[in-house]
């Protein structure tokens, strides 16, 4: 009997290494208590406002809008009151966008939009530069979108001026100035590839759908 001593013990020391190396990581970094934002954009959780699920809906080549939500965890009145960017996109003139203590915007459907200009096309990563009133500011690199699925439901705003112009009162000069322009390609937004729309949906798990 005293010969099987030291191997009763050795079994038992095998057996309880397991399960202390699984004891020791209950309680720490569940994946559930992990953030998981699903989301197409970026995020930036730094600072009292955090902004989610950032994104440029492109409206046209060189033409879209900023979409994404604004979450102030602070305890103060906050407002997005410039976007920048020194790839040379420019945005529009807006009124500051007011984020409310433990408040969230979406951007989507809030009022005024954020317009952006400049050299970007749907499927493109461009920078920009978010500064607010509370003195906080950031970077991003945004993804563009094109408006399809389920962008189609996001307001956007009106044409530009140029195609505005050519389309008020349906005039036979603009006619003409509009076939024209089709035939020298100038008008291939419908046509281009980086805003076509494919004939299925994506899938859940991001990838098309087959």
């Amino acid at each position: 009997m005293p010969l099987k001593r030291p191997t009763a013990i050795a079994g038992l020391l095998l057996a309880l290494v397991p399960a202390a190396a699984t004891l020791s990581s209950c309680g720490f970094d569940y994946p559930t208590d992990r953030v998981n934002t699903i989301a197409a954009g970026v995020n930036n959780r730094d600072g009292e406002v955090k902004a989610l699920g950032i994104r440029v809906l492109a409206t046209a080549k060189g033409e879209g809008r900023l979409i994404g939500a604004l979450v102030n965890n602070g305890t103060d009145d906050a407002s997005l009151t410039e976007v920048s960017s020194p790839s040379g996109i420019s945005a529009g003139e807006f009124e500051p966008i007011e984020v409310a203590p433990n408040g969230t915007v979406n951007l989507a459907h809030s009022e005024p939009q954020v317009p952006l200009t400049g050299d970007f096309t749907a499927g493109n990563v461009v920078t920009l530069e978010f500064t607010f009133s509370n003195g906080q500011s950031f970077s991003l690199d945004v993804p563009v979108v094109k408006r399809c699925f389920q962008y189609t439901e996001i307001p956007t705003e009106a044409p530009s001026s140029s195609h505005t112009e050519k389309a008020k009162g349906g005039s036979e000069d603009g006619a003409a100035a509009d076939a024209a322009a089709d035939e020298e390609g100038g008008h291939d937004d419908a046509t281009d590839p980086n805003f076509s729309c494919a004939d299925e949906a994506p899938s859940p798990g991001g990838g098309e759908a087959h």
